[in-house]
């Protein structure tokens, strides 16, 4: 079975928790539909020229993020 919906939605506030200066402009996941054994890409839009991505694999874990300038 994919990940669900609230268990990314739980791993992203767990991290977003952790930064309490993050502002969190919107959240975008890919796939956009999770599929069964996939992990997920959510990048985590802060500002105009900042983003975090954040891999979570299909049990529900955060196995990286990383903030991205552009």
């Amino acid at each position: 079975m994919p990940i669900t919906r609230e268990a990314i939605d739980a791993v992203l506030k767990d991290l977003i928790d952790q930064v309490p200066t993050m502002s969190v402009r919107s959240v975008t996941l890919t796939p956009s539909v999770p599929v069964e054994g996939q992990n997920i890409i959510a990048r985590i839009d802060v500002s105009k020229s900042r983003h975090v991505l954040c891999e979570i694999t299909p049990g529900g874990s955060l196995q990286s993020a990383r903030v991205i300038e552009s």
